[in-house]
């Protein structure tokens, strides 16, 4: 007894005292790191747009409510949700690993002494691995890195529902703005084909330009039902996202559009690193790898595993006297270390170092690329709202040209001065510079989105809290 307590002792005093086998994580200190992002028109200080709360960087009112109810509703989320609650689970697993184990056991085994033929026990059984060469440490370490990259895979689905809510909507508002102009279009087009019929009858226009005005008046009705088709998906989209069954989405109109500021502040590169959910993510499973390349390593010859093991109940000849208190059996405490050695796997630990070693460059080329991709994403989401600006401009005057050019031409017609071809041709190009007007906001919209989400914006760890205590079914 005093004997199995004394090597107890050893074992607890000498565990934490072992080093783990294995490289510790480090991030990679040669990594890609620009000064600024290409495309930025001024010097850029720490303050980012994505530290703005997803409830205040977009400028309609009415979309707050509605990115709330995806948050609240998205499947995708919760199911990341439900992910991360699944690798809390493994991680668990791993710790407990650390602890000791305890088990209740029977057995019978055969008696090669006295008269009887069999002996049996009954009791509890102790086992606890004491960690001396990190193994158990390094898994552990491993399940809590997964842990986290699991954390940071639901804010990357965070960050992106924002974004594409976000973009759908303003996807749906610029569609609600190509109906509009197409209807003011065909009303257009209708007066105009009144006015030959009636300029007809007087003998002034003739049959050919009714056809004309009729043509061209049935393309543009024809433009009509397919837009309203891509109006339907989209808001069947938007309730996909909203976690909601296709049905029709309520809005108001806004005659004034949506501002996009001009100044937008994107802070610096190097904060990628821990806004970015997706660049938090990849550097967790270069952790993890990490990690498991000690695992691997510790598992292979020489490194030992010690463990220590115990038992405590009893042995009797007979199996009704481990129960009956009144009859003799034999009270048995046994404690005890054991050693478990590698002599030899037939290549089995090389392969699982060369199999982790693999995995540990593959997750840190992952790392590397992803962050060129975050540089890229950026840059490209900056050049985009900065040069649809000017193509903003030149679409209004465009417009507004065309629109002087068809009151001019119907003005013409009237007076026997121009040909009904040019009053056609001046709505076509009128039609066609609305419309395009209409796709070059939402192309700046979109540009606005995607900076937001490249940044890293549209997610917080107590909006995930929140959301992550009312996801439950």
């Amino acid at each position: 007894m005093r004997r199995g307590a004394a090597i107890l002792a050893t074992f607890v005093a000498l565990a934490p005292a072992g080093c783990a086998i294995g490289p510790d994580y480090k991030r990679p200190a040669d990594l890609p790191a620009p000064a600024q992002y290409r495309g930025v028109l001024s010097p850029q200080q720490a303050d980012s747009f994505a530290d703005t709360e997803w409830s205040d960087a977009f400028n309609d009112p009415e979309l707050r409510g509605v990115l709330e109810a995806a948050l609240r509703n998205n499947l995708d989320l919760r199911l990341a949700f439900a992910r991360v609650e699944e690798y809390r689970g493994y991680a668990r697993v791993a710790r407990s690993y650390l602890g000791p184990e305890v088990r209740g056991v029977g057995n019978t085994a055969p008696s090669t002494f006295g008269k009887e033929n069999s002996s049996y026990s009954l009791g509890l059984a102790l086992n606890w691995e004491l960690d001396l060469f990190g193994r158990l440490r390094r898994s552990n370490e491993a399940a809590r890195a997964q842990l986290l990259a699991s954390e940071d895979a639901a804010r990357g689905v965070m960050n992106t529902l924002v974004a594409n809510v976000a973009a759908t909507w303003f996807q749906l508002r610029e569609l609600d703005e190509e109906v509009a102009i197409i209807q003011r279009t065909i009303d257009s087009q209708s007066a105009s084909l009144a006015l030959v019929r009636s300029l007809k009858r007087n003998g002034v226009a003739s049959a050919t330009e009714e056809q004309q005005a009729l043509s061209q008046l049935a393309a543009t009705r024809a433009q009509l039902p397919l837009t309203e088709e891509q109006l339907v998906q989209t808001e069947n989209l938007l309730r996909f996202l909203l976690g909601a069954e296709p049905a029709a989405v309520p809005r108001t109109p806004l005659p004034q559009g949506i501002p996009v500021p001009a100044g937008i502040p994107v802070g610096l590169p190097a904060q990628l690193l821990s806004r970015r959910p997706d660049l938090r993510q990849l550097e967790d499973q270069l952790h993890a790898a990490t990690a498991n390349l000690g695992v691997a390593e510790s598992t292979r010859f020489p490194y030992l595993t010690v463990g220590l093991t115990s038992f405590f109940g009893t042995v009797s000849p007979e199996i009704r006297h481990l129960i009956d208190a009144k009859d003799p059996a034999t009270s048995l405490f046994s404690i005890g270390p054991y050693v478990d050695i590698p002599i030899f796997q037939s290549g089995r630990g090389t392969g699982n170092v060369e199999a982790a070693k693999a995995q540990l460059k593959e997750a840190d080329l992952a790392y590397r690329r992803g962050l060129l991709q975050a540089y890229r994403e950026t840059a490209d989401a900056l050049v985009a709202t900065d040069k649809v600006r000017s193509v903003i401009v030149e679409s209004q005057v465009g417009a507004e040209a065309a629109r002087r050019v068809l009151d001019l031409q119907v003005k013409r017609y009237r007076a026997g001065v121009a040909s009904y071809l040019e009053v056609l041709d001046a709505e076509r190009q009128l039609f066609a510079a609305e419309i395009n007007l209409a796709r070059a906001k939402l192309g700046q919209l979109h540009g606005y989105v995607e900076l937001y989400r490249a940044l890293g914006g549209g997610w917080s760890d107590a909006e995930i809290k929140r959301l992550r205590g009312s996801a439950a079914p």
